[in-house]
């Protein structure tokens, strides 16, 4: 009995918790200074609140469970509470970015961000850690969406053709992956791989999921909110937070049971 129970409780702790990892929540930013929730089924974008100040924040990425946009109006690095839209932590990472553009995190949390400012267009690497950056090189051309796939190559999309690219880390020349098939008529846009690697990106204020091998875009909605210039998906700390107490909750028990 105490190992059927023991297996059950394993089997049921498993489920809850690949159900929540999977249980991605897009958000985005936009540079009216609203944070948003974006549904991934319509593309309805719902304001969670109004950054704490003026940021002009381009591009929204997150590292584990924290969400992170760039405050190009103080150059620095704002950790956002998903539930509110308030800073919670601000990181000089010596990077004095202005204009549009994205920022993406690796999964060892060295962080990267491309700017495009009139004919200049610069990605950095930054260490949030320590925290420092240092310039990759100059680009051919500006970048408003950066994110990671599952292996560790960085996607970009174009500022001005909304062309697809992977972009070479140590040099930063873009490799041309195809045509999305819209017209950039914003200049702004945001992109994210979910964790089930669907890639989402926001084209002229709407949501589209892209494929990854071609580019192309497939409408999903419009996100109803204007110069929306960063996206990510990521889990909700309400979500995390659920999921430890419930694992405490049935180790407890189980210990209770003298299982283990």
């Amino acid at each position: 009995m105490k190992i059927r129970l023991f297996i059950f409780s394993m089997a049921t702790l498993s489920f809850i918790a690949s159900a929540l990892v999977r249980a991605d929540h897009l958000y985005a930013v936009t540079l009216d200074e609203e944070f948003l929730s974006v549904n991934p089924a319509t593309g309805a974008g719902t304001l969670i609140g109004i950054l704490d100040t003026s940021m002009d924040g381009f591009g929204l990425s997150n590292l584990g469970l924290a969400v992170y946009t760039y405050d190009q109006n103080a150059g620095r690095l704002r950790r956002l509470d998903t539930s509110t839209g308030h800073t919670l932590t601000t990181i000089d990472i010596g990077i004095e970015a202005k204009g549009e553009g994205s920022i993406a995190f690796r999964c060892d949390g060295i962080g990267f961000l491309a700017r495009s400012f009139g004919s200049a267009n610069t990605l950095w690497n930054f260490d949030p850690a320590v925290p420092d950056s240092a310039a990759v090189y100059d680009m051919e051309f500006g970048i408003d969406g950066l994110d990671f796939d599952a292996n560790g190559i960085l996607y970009g999309l174009s500022q001005s053709s909304y062309n697809l690219y992977t972009i070479n880390q140590r040099t930063a020349e873009a490799t041309l992956i195809g045509p999305t098939g819209l017209i950039s008529r914003s200049f702004l846009g945001g992109l994210t791989f979910s964790s089930d690697g669907t890639l989402y990106a926001v084209l002229n204020d709407a949501l589209y999921t892209l494929n990854p091998n071609t580019g192309a875009a497939n409408l999903i909605g419009p996100i109803g909110f204007d110069r929306v210039s960063g996206l990510t998906a990521a889990m909700p700390i309400p979500d995390a937070v659920l999921l430890c107490a419930f694992g405490i909750i049935i180790v407890g028990r189980l210990r209770r049971r003298r299982i283990f």
